[in-house]
This record gives C-alpha cells, sequence and structure tokens, in this order.
C-alpha cells in the first residue's frame, strides 16, 4: 500500500492535548522502512489520554504502516492502560510482520516497562537511530 500523498500531520495521525501529545514525523527517518513510521509521544500516558494513541496506533496500521517507532523520550509517566495500548497493537503487527518499537524511554517509563516485565515484548531501545538501523 503506497502511503504517498497521505498528510501525516492531520489531526487523524496527531494528538494535542492537555495531558497527552502526539506527533507523527511527516518525513522519512535515516534507515526507516518504507512501511514504517516514527511517532513522538510528550506528556502523560494514563487511562484518559490513551484513548487518542490507539486511535492514531490504529490509523496508522490502516494506511499501511505497520513498522512503528515510538520515541518516548518526552514521556513522564505511563500507566497499564498505555501500555495495555502498546501491547494490544503489537500483537496484531506481528500477524502482519510488523511491530512496535520503544525508543528513548525516560527512567521513570523504562522502570514501568521493566518492572512489568514487558521490555522484550515491546522491543525497547536507548535510541531512535539504533531501533531504526536494525528494523
Amino acid at each position: 500500500m503506497s502511503t504517498q500523498g497521505i498528510d501525516f500531520t492531520s489531526p487523524k495521525f496527531n494528538h494535542e492535548g492537555r495531558e497527552l501529545q502526539i506527533k507523527t514525523r511527516p518525513k522519512s527517518q535515516p534507515y526507516q522502512p518504507t512501511n514504517g513510521i516514527v511517532i513522538d509521544i510528550k506528556g502523560d500516558l494514563n487511562l484518559y489520554s490513551t484513548p487518542a494513541l490507539k486511535q492514531i496506533l490504529t490509523n496508522l496500521v490502516d494506511v499501511g504502516k505497520i513498522k512503528i517507532f515510538v520515541n518516548l523520550e518526552n514521556l513522564q509517566y505511563i500507566d497499564s492502560s498505555g501500555l495495555g495500548a502498546f501491547l494490544a497493537h503489537q500483537s496484531k503487527l506481528l500477524k502482519m510482520d510488523g511491530y512496535i518499537k520503544v525508543c528513548c524511554p525516560t527512567k521513570q517509563v523504562l522502570a514501568v516497562i521493566e518492572l512489568t516485565k514487558l521490555k522484550s515484548m515491546l522491543k525497547v531501545s536507548s535510541n531512535l537511530e539504533d531501533a531504526l538501523r536494525n528494523s
């Protein structure tokens, strides 16, 4: 599926909320697969803000972006609903030969991921370039 002509700056692929901001990078990054996309998440990912993430992930998959790189360097907080959104989409993506790679988590977010023993399931990388290079 060609994604040429899709406006990744539209609200369909971005969210600007009080607690959470999600921005989809419209231009390809070095080493980014053609069916891949990078999103940046900032703020708090919790029960109230997670529906926005779920919708954006669904919209990305619907247009053929099945290798999703999630930059968490500005995410301050994540709870079980946020983790659940990643895991639910990860399950769907694996069946499509895709994945979610979590990149640059803050110490707080990484602690939650490690505490829940989800680090290998979510494919956590300390930086975005390595995640893209190893895609």
